[in-house]
């Protein structure tokens, strides 16, 4: 894409601050040969880094900061579990969808959760960053149950789509001691209908996300194999509300 194209995508972005990360050698777009100068053509990955470092930058990192925090590949994990008004849930959701930190948001049945949000951060303290706009400009009510830690597993694209639409989502919020988090993690790993696992500090130690066939399904996993773990001390499932979910 060209120049102009770029900037009209990133809010307040200007021509000096990409020649100067180029400059610098933190983006590289293609150099396209013209009748008497090169033009450039930035991918959608330079327009991505370009995004992330300028997002910094704006908030007062210095330049290098900016870059390492857009670049880093270690990442937090937050999920924040949100009271939310149940005429609201469906701009909500769709709302939430501008942040590019967010990965997945589900309106969830439970008795003190309503929605519940997965971000990803290069760090905890990005994390809580994001949940100041978060809660001042979508309608998050209360204070947010906020659990931070690190995916530990995910399925492949593959796995995951055995069941298809047709199958029913659901969270398993777990608590476990911290001596025996590893070893759970592991028989989790194990069970076919865990598609992702999250260690997480907070209020639970361990999130997992299922997909199982019904709600017979979802009772069994429970009850015959999580519950099985010796480890396992307590949980709490959250079952998703299909229309109101999406992920990437």
């Amino acid at each position: 894409m060209e120049l102009k194209q770029v900037l009209a995508q990133v809010p307040g972005l200007n021509r000096r601050f990409i020649y100067y990360l180029e400059a610098r050698g933190y983006i590289r777009p293609a150099q396209i040969q013209k009748r008497r100068i090169a033009r450039r053509d930035f991918s959608n990955e330079d327009l991505a880094a370009i995004r992330d470092v300028w997002r910094y930058y704006q908030r007062g990192y210095a330049l290098k900061a900016a870059y390492e925090l857009a670049t880093t590949t270690q990442r937090v994990v937050t999920y924040v579990g949100a009271r939310v008004a149940e005429r609201g849930m469906a701009v909500l959701a769709e709302r939430l969808k501008d942040y590019p930190q967010i990965l997945e948001v589900a309106a969830v049945h439970g008795a003190d959760i309503d929605m519940l949000i997965k971000a990803q951060t290069p760090n905890a303290e990005e994390a809580y960053h994001l949940l100041v706009p978060l809660m001042a400009e979508t309608g998050i009510t209360g204070l947010p149950q906020v659990l931070l830690g690190e995916e530990s597993f995910r399925r492949s694209a593959e796995h995951k789509g055995r069941e298809g639409k047709t199958g029913m989502l659901a969270y398993i919020l777990m608590k476990v001691p911290v001596k025996n988090v590893a070893e759970v993690m592991d028989q989790l790993k194990a069970l076919e209908p865990v598609q992702e696992a999250s260690t997480v500090y907070g209020e639970s130690d361990i999130v997992a996300k299922v997909e199982v066939k019904d709600q017979e399904h979802l009772d069994t996993l429970i009850m015959e194999q999580v519950h099985a773990i010796p480890a396992v001390e307590s949980t709490r499932t959250f079952v998703v509300i299909r229309r109101l979910h999406w992920s990437r």
